[in-house]
C-alpha cells in the first residue's frame, strides 16, 4: 500500500521539533516524507547536521510546489507562506503558523481541509501542549499527526489559536526565565550552579506531576505554612507584581502575533 505523503514547508527550529516528534511517533511507518525550503543548500545541510537524510525526499521549490493530496505541514515564519507557487488540491494544510488564519492561508494554498495548531518546541519529545482548529476536515482523519505533537485540545473558534500563545506557545520562553531566576538565586545563596540546576530540575519534574493532581492554589496552600518562609517569599513576589507581570507578557505575545 501506497504511502500518503507529509509534506514538510521550512526547517527552522519550529519543524525541527515537530519532525522529532513525529520520528518518536514513528509516522514515517505511515507517511512519505518530504520537504522543502527557500534554500536548497541550507536545506541539505539541515538534514545532514540532524541525520535525517535516510528519512525525507527533497522537493526542489524553485518553481511551482505540487501539494496534490498531500498533507501539507507548514513550519515556516508568517511572511514565508508567499515564498512558494503551490499547486494543485492538498488533502489538508496543517499550519503553525502564528497570527495567520485560515482565510490568508486559503489564499495561497487550495486545500480539503484546514488545521491550525499552535505547539511549542517540547514537541520534539511529543510533550508539546497545543490548540488545535479544524476546518474542512474531521480532527480524527489527522489525529496522528496532531497527537505526535504530544497534549492537544480542539477548540472551535480559530481566534483561541493565537490565544494560546499566552498559555503555550511562548510559555516555555517564560517558564524558562523563571527556571534560570530560581538557579541564580540558589547560587546566590551559596550552591553551585550545578547544584542549582539539579535542584531545580528536579522541582519542576516534581511540580508536574503536582499540577496535572492539584489546583495551583491547592499547591500554594500545602507549602505555605504560617509565618514560614515561604509566604515570606509570596509577599515579596506579589509586591514585586509577578503575577500581572506574567498575565500581561502572555497578553503583548498574544497582541504581537494578531499584528
Amino acid at each position: 500500500m501506497q504511502k500518503q505523503k507529509l509534506l514538510f514547508v521550512g526547517y527552522g527550529h519550529m519543524a525541527l521539533a515537530i519532525i522529532k516528534g513525529a520520528l518518536n511517533a514513528n509516522l514515517n511507518q505511515k507517511y512519505h516524507f518530504e520537504i522543502t525550503g527557500r534554500s536548497p543548500d541550507r536545506l541539505k545541510d539541515f538534514l545532514k547536521l540532524h541525520k535525517l537524510e535516510s528519512y525525507f525526499t527533497i522537493i526542489s521549490s524553485e518553481c511551482k510546489l505540487d501539494i496534490t493530496d498531500k498533507i501539507v505541514l507548514l513550519c515556516i515564519k508568517p511572511y514565508g507562506i508567499s515564498s512558494f507557487n503551490y499547486i494543485g488540491k492538498a488533502y489538508a494544510c496543517l499550519s503553525v503558523l502564528a497570527g495567520t488564519d485560515i482565510q490568508t492561508i486559503s489564499r495561497y494554498i487550495d486545500s480539503k481541509g484546514y488545521v491550525r495548531i499552535m505547539p511549542n518546541t517540547a514537541a520534539s519529545y511529543q510533550k508539546s501542549s497545543s490548540a488545535v482548529f479544524c476546518s474542512g476536515i474531521q480532527i480524527e482523519l489527522i489525529e496522528d499527526i496532531i497527537l505526535s505533537f504530544g497534549n492537544c485540545i480542539e477548540v472551535n473558534n480559530e481566534n483561541l489559536i493565537d490565544a494560546s500563545i499566552a498559555t503555550s506557545g511562548s510559555a516555555p520562553a517564560f517558564i524558562a526565565l523563571i527556571a534560570q531566576a530560581l538557579i541564580d538565586s540558589g547560587v546566590r545563596e551559596g550552591l553551585t550552579r550545578s547544584q542549582s540546576k539539579a535542584l531545580v530540575r528536579g522541582m519542576f519534574d516534581g511540580f508536574a506531576k503536582l499540577l496535572n493532581n492539584q489546583e495551583p492554589q491547592e499547591i500554594i496552600d500545602a507549602i505555605t505554612s504560617p509565618g514560614g518562609t515561604t509566604i515570606e517569599g509570596l509577599s515579596i513576589l506579589e509586591k514585586h507584581g509577578i503575577r500581572g507581570a506574567i498575565i500581561e507578557a502572555g497578553h503583548q505575545a498574544v497582541l504581537k502575533a494578531k499584528k
